[in-house]
This record gives structure tokens, sequence and C-alpha cells, in this order.
């Protein structure tokens, strides 16, 4: 408050120096001439005036009872007028400011004056026009194995950098500072592709084009069974691309090509990516899926085969409208839409070698024939089928890599007993040797799914005929080694002898915190691991574990329960498919 009366103080000093020669010369003549009081405001005086760039008008108030003069130093811009008052003593002007086209801030000055002589100034400024250039390219060409992009960006304000491919993904967070984008482009097993980076400020757009090299062109030439020989242990992303709605809706972050890798590291060189598609479906007339979600699965089947890891694709339970609609007869429009997702999936895939493959379903009838542990009804199996014979048809119908790509077909319920017992039999395929089975393994249930005692039984905590606690009432009492072999012998009879191999899509035990010896019941749990792996393999399956989030780090890849990832390598060393 000082400073401001101060000055106050020293404009009226000025006001009086000016006027003093001319106010004693009318003195002689006329003493009845006012002292001229002339108040300019003081915010005005100390801050000027600020525009946006757009422009505009403000008003300036002057208590003066002299006529004064006020001009601007920039009329083309900023224009000074005066203005009618209510009251003699209060001048109005109003300044107004033309909308800034430039990239760069302008300030002008508006002179106050009375009799000729300066009485006060202040500044007109106003803020540049956004400003957005692509300094250094605005093309980049990039080989198949990927690498990284620097776009310099000359700009004066905050930008929006939006990609329009998923491939393309930005990888520093203080580019606001440096003005420098830094992007990396992920490697790419596909044909020549282009992406698009969109830069915004305002209603200012600048692109930026990356093109990238298609990737070595990889072969179909491998059957059902080269390539399950190929196939040295697989695992499954459980509770994740299959959420309902969102890929971390479970808990599980994002698929990323780091847990991949540590995936490799480990030695797993096959990859089952359930998947759901029914909550991704934008029309439900045509059941047309999101094209993001499209290209998301997409990007993680790329990770697995830059990585020369083999992937299958599913229709995971996906909401069940397929999967828990199978007693009851064959429904016409739940094949509709079987045909309509596999067109789609196996059209946004297509280009992928055969080191992709697709699952047509996951466990059809399992939920409904739970109960019993059976399908009952052969027309049931027969249902079956039928929705495995659309999946085949779609696929093949897309033509190219898909004409040769190999499909897996689900048993019902994915049982061996129905597998081996019933009346099930695979879908016709144009294609030759091109078809495999899959089933499930969870046996024995007390020891790999039962969560707590019932009446009719106890949860087994320790499997295996050497791992048996005395006295414990949580020793497996059926299922245990000669039961594994003899299950998988079943397979091995009716499709593998036959020249069909066989995918085990999940298997594994769950992690328990026990109250008598947890030494021995992690011993069992990767016993149970080797035992299934081994048996597996030298019957002709192909073991994918499933794995949720317990034994592994999602996010590196990395161990968390090593003795159940060691139980497994050590059955995937020691089986030999009989192929």
């Amino acid at each position: 408050m000082m400073k401001n009366t101060i000055k106050r103080f020293q404009i009226y000093l000025v006001l009086s120096a000016l006027f003093f020669s001319s106010f004693v010369a009318s003195c002689s003549s006329n003493d009845d001439t006012a002292t001229p009081e002339i108040t300019i405001p003081e915010n005005i005086l100390t801050n000027g005036m600020t525009f946006s760039k757009t422009g505009g008008t403000s008003t300036l108030n002057i208590k003066s009872n002299v006529a004064l003069e006020v001009t601007s130093s920039a009329p083309e811009w900023c224009k000074v007028t005066a203005g009618s008052s209510a009251s003699s003593s209060i001048l109005k002007y109003a300044i107004t400011v033309e909308s800034n086209t430039d990239t760069y801030g302008r300030e002008a000055g508006v002179t106050v004056k009375a009799g000729g002589r300066e009485v006060g100034s202040f500044a007109v400024k106003q803020t540049a026009a956004d400003g957005l250039i692509i300094a250094n390219s605005t093309s980049f060409d990039l080989p198949a194995t990927g690498g990284d992009v620097s776009v310099v960006v000359e700009t004066n304000g905050d930008v929006q950098v939006i990609p329009d491919v998923s491939w393309i993904k930005p990888v520093n967070t203080r580019a606001m500072e440096s003005k420098i984008f830094k992007f990396t482009v992920s490697s790419n097993p596909l044909e020549a592709r282009e992406g698009h980076i969109t830069f915004i400020l305002g209603s200012l757009t600048e692109t930026v084009t990356v093109k990238q090299a298609a990737g070595e062109t990889g072969s179909m030439a491998g059957d059902a069974k080269t390539l399950a020989a190929k196939m040295y242990a697989g695992i499954n992303i459980g509770n994740t691309m299959e959420v309902p709605g969102g890929e971390t809706g479970w808990g599980n972050p994002k698929v990323s090509k780091a847990y991949i890798d540590g995936l490799k590291t480990l030695g797993f060189n096959a990859v089952r990516i359930p998947c759901a598609w029914d909550s991704h479906i934008v029309d439900r007339t045509t059941c047309e899926i999101d094209a993001a979600w499209l290209d998301r699965v997409s990007e993680v089947v790329g990770y697995c085969a830059t990585n020369d890891m083999y992937a299958i694709v599913n229709i995971h339970w996906d909401g069940g409208w397929l999967e828990d609609h199978i007693l009851g007869g064959f429904n016409e429009e739940i094949d509709a839409k079987q045909k309509a997702l596999w067109t789609q999936i196996a059209d946004k895939l297509n280009g992928y070698d055969e080191h992709l493959l697709f699952a047509g379903c996951n466990e059809p009838g399992m939920n409904e024939t739970s109960a019993s542990g059976k399908f009952e009804n052969p027309e049931d199996i027969e249902t079956v089928m039928k929705y495995e014979q659309t999946f085949v048809d779609a696929v093949r119908a897309t033509g190219g890599n898909n004409a040769l790509r190999c499909l897996i077909v689900q048993a019902p319920g994915t049982r061996v007993s129905d597998a081996t017992a019933g009346v099930y039999a695979l879908p016709k395929d144009g294609v030759q040797n091109r078809l495999i089975v899959e089933v499930h393994f969870y046996e024995p249930y007390n020891f790999c799914l039962m969560e707590e005692d019932a009446s009719w039984g106890n949860t087994f905590w320790y499997w295996g005929v050497a791992n048996h606690v005395d006295g414990s009432q949580h020793n497996t009492t059926w299922g245990e080694e000669a039961h594994v072999k003899e299950q998988f012998q079943l397979m091995k009879t009716h499709f593998v002898d036959k020249g069909c191999p066989v995918i085990i899509g999940e298997y594994s035990a769950m992690k328990r915190t026990v109250s008598e010896n947890q030494e021995m019941h992690d011993k069992s749990r990767s016993y149970w691991n080797e035992v299934v792996t081994r048996e597996a393999k030298n019957h002709g399956c192909v073991p994918f574990y499933w794995e949720t989030g317990g034994d592994m780090n999602r996010g590196t890849g990395k161990v968390k329960e090593a003795y159940a990832i060691e139980g497994i390598m050590k059955g995937a060393a020691a089986g030999k498919y009989p192929y």
C-alpha cells in the first residue's frame, strides 16, 4: 500500500510541474482556473493489460479535469478509442487488441498525455498464437526388428501425442521440457506396415508417419505333429486377456514384452493366450469386434512370434455364451456368432506364420456337466462337434496362411474321459494333418483344485508315493503317478497313435499354505508338475501350465515360486514326444 501511495503522490508532483508555468501565466488574467488533477488506475500503471491470443477489448477509466490524449505505439493491432462517459470527470477509453496470428508474444505501449506532455504510460501484452512445427522429419522408415524414433517439435504449448497404432509407444515422460518426443517401435512379425503419430496443440495438428519393413516370411509347412514336437514346454497367460471387459480386471498387469521374454528365458517356448471376445463386441447385430482389441491381441501374439515362440489364441469362457450352452441342443444363433467371431479373428491374425495356432473354444459344456463329471447325452457331444466344425470352416474360408494353419479343437468339457469314451470325433478338414485335440488335466481334484475338506473327503496336501507325511489326513489316496500315465495313455491310444497330437491346454495344482509340513507340500506340488509334464510329452501331449500370477511375476517374467517352475522344466527335459 505504501508503494502505491508514493506512486500516486509522484504522479501528482509530475502533473503539478508540467502545468505550473502555464498556470502562473493564466492566473494573471484568470484567477479562477482549476489546478489539473489526473488519476490513472494504479494497477494499470503497475501491471499493464494482458490479452490472450484471441484478443479482445478492455476499458480504461482515467479521472481527469483536463483534456487528455491517449495513444498506442502499435495501432495496427492495439487500438485506443475514446468513449462516452456519464461523468464529466471520468474519461473512458476502449483498448482493443486484434487476434495474434504470430507464434510469439507481442507488446505495445499506451501513453497518456495532457497538454502535449506525457503524464503516464503502461504496457499492453498479448500471448503468442499456438505454434507447432516438426523440426526434423515427418517420415521415418524402420527395419522389421523395430527400433527408436525421436521427433523434434518446435512448439510454445503443451502438446498431445497420439500414435494411431499400438506398436508405436512413447517412451519418455519429460518431452514437454526438451521438446524431443521419443518412441519405440516393436519388432514386426508380419507384412510391411505403416503407423502415424499425431501431435496436437489446440486447433493445430502435425502428423509423423512411421513405416516399418516386413518381417521375415515364415513358413506354414509344419503339420500338427511337426509343430507339437517343437513345443518344449508351454504356459498359459491366465486371468488376463480372457477377463471380460478388460485385461487388468482380475488384478494382473497388461502383458508386456518383458514378461514374454522372461518366459522364454525360463525355458518356455509356447504360450497359450486365453482371450475374451464377447465383451469387446461393438455391434451386437453383426458381432463386430472392437478394432482396438484385435490390435491388442495381435500385439501380444507378436511378442511371442518375434521371439520364436509358439502362441495359441482361443475363445475362452467369454461369459459362457457358447461354453455354458451345450446341453439342450444345437443353437443357430450361437453357431452364427461362432462363425462371425472366428472370421474376424482369423482375418486379423492371418499374417502370422505357423508359430500361431487357433483353438476353437475352451471347456465346452464343462460347467453344465460338472455335477456328474461326464456327458450323459451323446447328442450334446455332437453339439460340441458342430460348433467346432463351424470354427474350422470359418478359419479355412479366410484363406492365406489360415488355409494351412494348425487348429485345435476341444474335447467335450476337455475331460479325458469324454474325449475317449463317447462319440466324440474330430471335425472334417480339407487340409490333412493340421488338427490337434485339446484336453485339460486337474487330477486328482482333491490335490489340484479342492479348497477345503468336505464330508466325502479331505483335501490332498501331499502327492507322490515318496512324499506322504506319516499320520497326516491329507495324503493322496488316489490319482498318483500310475493314474497320470493311465490317463495320458488313453489320449495316446485314441488320438496320438492315429496321427493327431494332443494339447494339455491347462494343468496345475493350487498353491496352499498348510499347517503340517509346508516343505513337503511344496515338494509335492513341484513333483506333480514334473510328472504331469514328463508323462504328457512321453504320450504325445504338449503341456501348457495354467499360471495366473501366483508362480510368476507378471511384470518381469521372473519366478516367484521357483520350485513349481523347476518341476515343470525337469519334466520337460525328461519327457520325449513319440513322434
